[in-house]
């Protein structure tokens, strides 16, 4: 093997011209709406080579937010490539159909549909046909990675894992959980750098949170769960007052944005359709306005 050559720094002018040419180089395409525009005012569009993490505790809405974001980034042209380590692909073709139709996703799945419904349903299936999306249950770190080495580096594309904690790596057992939890980060934002797409994950946050009078979560929530709170670039907590409190209607998604590493943190709120198992924009949400 060559030996490496001596370390350097990089000088000033270096440095500058290069990032002159980051500045020539870069276009709209290397910016990837989330769908919601609320985020991408407030908090940036997804970038290149970035790694976005959103904790939750369960059925708080990760993989509602998450899907909803990619659907609307599917039909925007993005290519999605998502991870569906929770759930079987058909139910995550239910949940698309609920998020297309506004049909109950209970109703979909238990098929207590009317005719109509179903008439809507096969409707709606050959738009989602033509989307480009690709789906894996696979659930190990070694052959995840096998799976990121056929995206195409710099393609218009994301990716999606749901979620983190349901990675499998060879060798680290459930006591060596935390250091497992960060091989895995450190896998994602690699692959984010390597291939120069961004790269999105669910975490599911300790239950230190149940115990604490204000649930919302903060970012030492994501502490426990390796050294995720280090490694990514944007760290957003999910967050529904009514699912913890009966008096309050669940009709609130509260997105706390605990981490940003080049812009604000601002927090900002979805309206959220449970039935349907999915989040949608506010309507008249001002940049002032915070979870």
């Amino acid at each position: 093997m060559a030996e490496k050559s001596d370390p350097k720094f990089t000088d000033m002018p270096t440095a500058i011209r290069e990032f002159q040419k980051q500045l020539d180089r870069e276009t709209e395409a290397d910016f990837f709406p989330t769908g919601f525009p609320s985020h991408d005012n407030a908090l940036g569009r997804l970038r290149r080579g970035e790694l976005t993490l959103i904790g939750a505790r369960p059925s708080m809405g990760k993989t509602a937010k998450m899907l909803c974001s990619a659907l609307k980034q599917l039909e925007a042209g993005i290519r999605v490539y998502f991870f569906s380590l929770e759930m079987p692909v058909t139910d995550m073709i239910a949940r698309l159909v609920s998020i297309k139709t506004g049909i109950r996703l209970l109703d979909i799945v238990q098929r207590r549909i009317s005719n109509a419904q179903a008439r809507e349903i096969v409707g709606a299936l050959p738009e989602l046909e033509r989307l480009q999306a690709d789906w894996t249950d696979e659930s190990v770190l070694k052959r995840i990675a096998q799976l990121l080495g056929q995206i195409e580096p710099g393609s218009r594309s994301i990716v999606y894992v749901d979620f983190l904690g349901l990675i499998a790596v060879s060798g680290l057992d459930a006591a060596q959980q935390y250091a497992a939890t960060t091989e895995i980060g450190l896998a994602l934002k690699r692959a984010a750098l390597q291939l120069q797409i961004p790269v999105v994950a669910g975490v599911q946050l300790n239950r230190n949170i149940e115990m604490r009078k204000e649930k919302h979560p903060i970012l030492a929530d994501f502490r426990d769960s390796g050294r995720l709170e280090e490694i990514a670039d944007v760290a957003l907590g999910l967050y529904r007052p009514g699912y913890n409190n009966e008096k309050i209607p669940d009709e609130e998604l509260q997105v706390f944005c605990l981490k940003n590493r080049n812009g604000p943190r601002i927090n900002y709120v979805l309206t959220w359709d449970g039935p349907c198992a999915r989040a949608r924009e506010k309507t008249k949400l001002s940049l002032t306005d915070v979870a």
